[in-house]
């Protein structure tokens, strides 16, 4: 898979080049694999898929049909394809950004640390060296509180080293150094804690405090205003979303589906390119409106992940920091104006404010990074241009105003002039929706007796799917106006889902938290309608396998539901594992074939007074002669030569060669074995062998 899609977005990427056109390779990626899982790729080459080892005419035309996608920009079902994929790519790379500064500050923390417990951390026993080892200590202990600005700003410096010595004296490096390795690591964590507690409640005082990083003081109101502008944006996409779904309304139902044998006798290429251009115009605008509720409800979807996200550090930061000035309260009241204090009774109270503060901190980097993924979603979740969201390009200021109140007079006015088109008042339509949003008779009843069956035990657990009612279990909302977090499907209606794809085209619909929820198999469904919620009674299984369908028909909607992709290509963490590496593209440049010769002399003078000038230079030159002088100077940079002979070697010999060696003496005892009367003798021998006068 990941040979081939590189492939496909390598050509896509140079056609896009060719013409002049930008593509981000992971999204140009993920248009393919969404385009093999609509079965595009088995339409080019009937039997292939991007598992399988892809021939190079049918990579070029995949990558033709990927670059013609990929680039444009009025489609809605490419904007939500970019909103899945980029936005996920954010979230990777701020990932990989908070790890790398982790990393850094534990390599900074861990050197520092390794300086202070090493075998070596004090050199000399001089009060210089004492001093050097007190400042290192402080060091260490402000980077590892989060207090940099104290190993910068000599004031920040100076308050921090006076906190440390109130509880780690000068005087008590000496023991300090006696301690193993491993507890000395363990005091110098502790050390860090204890001193920010001791900050932050002079901070209190008003007497200190510069050293510490901001952290409820700012995080809380930042957080705040994140939230109120996510908030906002949540409302006008939910507004937009509303929007569509009226106009999608006011459409005329669809035709019944026709016969399914003669057009899959038609082929293959027939049966896929049908859907591309209906001949219906009401069939393409429900296309069109379906493609732009789709981009809608994913925009939506992922304001409120983001939401929730913020909320949760929100609501962290909130129990952090009450607690934190629960504790500083305690302190204050522990130490009064007495003056001295236990050990054991204040200093557990500053490490749980140097823990808390800590938390804090890591919240408030957090904030920062889901500030970045707001801007980022700010700007993918713009409405796609062409849109019937879009205003339309002004022609006046009297135009202007028109437009936009007509489009922005919601879905009641819509709603009231699709039931004056049909025939009907627009108060039949509005009793027709409240009707829909209200639980029926039988729905109701058929609640009582699930709950009855629940409240049984044994045979509510047991029946399994045992009947229409089995497994489910009903939930009453907790609000008429908020849906409940954590719902299946991220809030959308699975009757809804089901009913489109039944249509032909998937249709998103937000759940109506006034209706209740139901269980099936761990998840939480919420429905939109009570004609929703009484198909997921008669039949969840069925249901739920038409809400597949719907996924497999649009592969978009697997990322938007939180359900499994449609194919395994389709996944977007292994798209962006595949794209992790370099990408190689071929681009080539074409020179001049018919270059014009140009007959021009670089050197032609037309001044007249200048070739003078030039004759002149060159006369003078001719008459010119050139000498040479030789200085002492130059004498010793002149190079010089010397040749000597060489003396000849030489060689005499003697008449003879002597050599002398001393005897040879060796010494044995006999007699050690043989009959008993054998007496044991000592042998002593002295072999004078290799004299000169023996040659």
């Amino acid at each position: 898979m990941e040979d081939n899609l590189k492939r496909i977005v390598s050509e896509a990427t140079r056609l896009c080049r060719e013409r002049g056109q930008k593509v981000d390779p992971n999204v140009a990626a993920y248009v393919a694999s969404l385009e093999d899982a609509r079965g595009v790729l088995e339409r080019i080459a009937p039997g292939m898929t991007l598992e399988a080892h892809l021939p190079a005419e049918v990579v070029a035309a995949m990558g033709e049909h990927v670059a013609a996608l990929a680039v444009d920009a009025k489609d809605p079902r490419l904007k939500t394809a970019q909103m899945q994929i980029l936005m996920e790519v954010a979230y990777k790379q701020q990932r990989e950004l908070i790890e790398k500064e982790q990393g850094e500050q534990a390599e900074r923390t861990g050197m520092l640390q390794r300086a202070v417990t090493g075998p070596r951390a004090l050199k000399g026993n001089t009060p210089d060296a004492y001093d050097k080892f007190y400042r290192l200590v402080v060091e260490a202990v402000c980077v590892e509180a989060g207090m940099d600005l104290a190993v910068q700003d000599p004031a920040a410096n100076a308050e921090v080293r006076a906190a440390l010595e109130s509880v780690f004296p000068v005087s008590a490096v000496a023991r300090f150094l006696t301690l193993p390795e491993e507890e000395r690591l363990g005091q110098l964590s502790e050390l860090a804690r204890i001193t920010t507690g001791i900050c932050l409640y002079n901070r209190s005082l008003g007497v200190g405090g510069s050293a510490l990083p901001a952290a409820a003081a700012s995080y809380l109101p930042q957080s705040q205003r994140l939230l109120r502008d996510i908030a906002r944006c949540t409302a006008d996409v939910a507004d937009q979303f509303a929007k569509l779904q009226a106009l999608v309304a006011k459409l005329p139902p669809p035709p019944p589906a026709a016969d399914p044998a003669p057009v899959a006798a038609e082929g293959s290429e027939g049966a896929e390119a049908a859907p591309a251009a209906p001949a219906d115009p009401d069939e393409a605008r429900r296309r069109q409106l379906n493609a732009e509720v789709l981009n809608r409800g994913q925009a939506l979807q992922l304001f409120e992940a983001l939401k929730a996200d913020l909320q949760e550090g929100l609501a962290a930061a909130e129990q952090l920091d009450a607690e934190l000035e629960g504790t500083v309260a305690l302190v204050h009241e522990t130490v009064g104006n007495a003056a001295a204090v236990s050990k054991d009774a204040v200093y557990p109270l500053f490490d749980r404010l140097g823990a808390l503060h800590t938390g804090l901190h890591q919240e408030l980097r957090m904030l920062v990074v889901r500030q970045r993924l707001y801007d980022e979603l700010s700007e993918l979740s713009a409405v796609p241009p062409g849109s019937v969201l879009a205003p339309p390009p002004s022609a006046g200021a009297k135009r202007t105003a028109t437009t936009s109140t007509s489009t922005g007079s919601g879905a009641s006015s819509r709603t009231g002039s699709a039931g004056a088109a049909a025939g009907g008042p627009g108060s039949a339509a509005a009793a027709a929706n409240a009707l829909a949003e209200q639980l029926s008779e039988s729905t109701l009843t058929a609640l009582d007796g699930l709950q009855n069956a629940q409240g049984d035990g044994a045979a509510g657990a047991e029946g399994g799917d045992a009947g229409g009612l089995g497994g489910l279990e009903y939930i009453r909302s907790p609000s008429d106006r908020e849906l409940q977090p954590g719902l299946a499907l991220s809030g959308f209606c699975p009757g809804t889902l089901a009913r489109g794809a039944a249509g032909g085209c998937p249709l998103l619909q937000r759940a109506n938290p006034k209706l209740g929820y139901l269980a099936y198999k761990d998840q939480v469904y919420g429905f939109a309608t009570n004609a929703d919620m009484r198909a997921m009674m008669d039949g969840p299984a069925e249901l739920l396998a038409a809400v597949g369908a719907a996924v497999a028909r649009e592969p978009l909607l697997a990322r938007l539901l939180g359900l499994p992709p449609a194919r395994p290509t389709a996944d977007v963490h292994a798209i962006m594992q595949a794209m992790s590496g370099p990408l190689k593209v071929d681009f080539g440049c074409q020179t001049l074939v018919h270059v014009m010769e140009r007959h021009i002399d670089k050197s032609y003078e037309w001044n007249v007074w200048a070739l003078r000038r030039r004759a002149l230079a060159l006369a003078n030159l001719r008459g010119k002669a050139t000498h040479s002088t030789q200085t002492n100077e130059s004498h010793f940079k002149r190079e010089n030569e010397t040749q000597v002979w060489k003396p000849r070697e030489a060689t005499s010999q003697t008449k003879a060669t002597k050599g002398q060696a001393m005897p040879r003496k060796l010494q044995y005892v006999a007699g050690l074995r043989g009959a008993p009367d054998v007496k044991m003798n000592v042998v002593r021998l002295e072999l004078d062998l290799g004299q000169p006068h023996q040659h």
